[in-house]
């Protein structure tokens, strides 16, 4: 037995050397997008050309020349100059698990863009040369953009899959749809929608990596913790929001719960307001005319609300005061309400950006994806939120409130441009049968 111990030992060592060369050489993990918006650099290019060099790294690199189209963040830049930007390759050992450097969802080597592509660029560096966020600092112009319908009352399971289909079409947008479930089975494609369920969501790891903007419309949930944490982690980091009706209280936690603050404090914190009180299930609202700076908004351009209004299904709720840096766009009135004690118009959609501290966001992802952005980097993006307390089902069968909720949503992902005139009369035509409520 002595004699073989020798041997063992060799054993162990070659052992304990391979398991710390595939550790040393394992595959770094791909940055969330609300991370990626905290580049220094972020710019819509169109490439020029591309090569492989020597350098300037150990190994080789991929040479781009693109054509700055857009400029989201970035000092020195200019839109219609060319820029070189240069992306890492690495080579690892046969068999082991490291990364190879930049990869992507384009046909070129490494799956890096090629000649005549367009991307969005998320990187440090200068107006000479940037180098793109290792290993996912090229990402896909369109934005991915996450409708989460968990309310148990509107039927956001029926009136968020359509809001998502005709902004789509209108954004040239990826959407992906997130239900209320309970969890079993938990994950993958076998997870099973439920209604009335509050504890999961359907694909929600999905909203912590790959959002680049929520649209959520949810009541009374009591997320997981897991999921609770893909939920916020993307808006403490800064991922716009756009929230309807009854978002403004989408947490209903037990007293107990070390989650019962959120109640609250999540509509205080991000909407500007906490669930209050409505006026009554037998009354309606008339959405009044904005007055001629609202108008000017992006959200409300070529908006039509004639000079008596527009009356819907749904009972206004009552939101002041809203937090003072709220921006309100329009106003409703009550019909038939049973508060009349209460003040009868109330705001029903608003605007506010609101600043970013990123290390709280950073601190729930660090154990799963470390940050890459030093602390102090240019201050985040300011948080783009959208909130309107419209959403009764019959209000989207109005082609009007349609065409608010999808410029509410391009305003916050900072679409690029004005819808035009034929995606306008296509929002106003999309077929909508309004269903009942619960």
């Amino acid at each position: 037995m002595t004699s073989r111990r020798p041997l063992v030992v060799i054993l162990l060592a070659l052992l304990a050397a391979l398991v710390c060369g595939r550790l040393s050489s394992a595959e770094k993990m791909l940055t969330p997008k609300w991370l990626l918006w905290q580049e220094p650099v972020v710019v819509d290019g169109t490439v020029l050309s591309i090569e492989k060099k020597p350098g300037p790294h150990a190994g080789s690199s991929i040479w781009h020349r693109v054509r700055i189209d857009r400029i989201a963040r970035g000092v020195g830049l200019k839109v219609g100059e060319e820029v070189a930007v240069i992306s890492r390759i690495y080579t690892t050992p046969p068999g082991t698990a490291g990364t190879s450097g930049h990869r992507g969802v384009w046909g070129g080597p490494n799956g890096l863009p090629t000649k005549g592509d367009r991307a969005r660029i998320f990187a440090s560096g200068n107006a000479q040369l940037l180098q793109p966020h290792f290993t996912n600092g090229w990402q896909p112009i369109e934005p991915s953009i996450a409708f989460v319908a968990a309310d148990d009352e509107y039927r956001s399971e029926l009136t968020m899959p359509f809001l998502a289909e005709i902004t789509a079409k209108a954004l040239a947008a990826t959407t992906t749809i997130h239900l209320a479930t309970d969890g079993a089975p938990s994950g993958g494609p076998n997870e099973l929608p439920k209604v009335n369920a509050k504890t999961h969501l359907t694909g929600s790891t999905g909203l912590r990596w790959s959002a680049d903007a929520i649209v959520a419309y949810m009541r009374f949930e009591q997320l997981d913790r897991s999921t609770l944490e893909d939920f916020l982690t993307p808006l403490e980091g800064g991922v716009p929001l756009v929230a309807f009706r009854t978002t403004t209280h989408a947490f209903a936690y037990p007293a107990d719960s070390p989650h019962a603050m959120l109640n609250n404090s999540f509509g205080e914190k991000f909407l500007g307001t906490p669930w209050r009180f409505h006026h009554g299930h037998a009354s309606k609202t008339r959405i009044l005319p904005p007055d001629s700076e609202s108008a000017k908004h992006p959200v409300l351009a070529g908006v039509m609300i004639p000079a008596e209004g527009i009356v819907v299904p749904s009972w206004l709720y009552h939101v002041e005061p809203l937090a003072a840096d709220c921006t309100v766009l329009l106003w409703g009135e009550a019909i038939d309400s049973d508060r009349k004690d209460a003040p009868q118009k109330q705001p029903i959609l608003w605007v506010r950006e609101r600043a970013v501290d990123a290390r709280s966001g950073r601190r729930a992802t660090e154990k799963s994806a470390p940050a890459t952005s030093p602390a102090s980097g240019p201050a985040p993006r300011p948080q783009r939120i959208a909130v309107s307390t419209l959403g009764h089902p019959g209000n989207f069968a109005n082609p009007e409130v349609r065409m608010i909720a999808v410029q509410m949503i391009a305003w916050a992902v900072a679409f690029d441009r004005a819808l035009q005139s034929d995606e306008c009369a296509e929002i106003r035509a999309a077929t909508f049968s309004p269903p009942s409520i619960r």
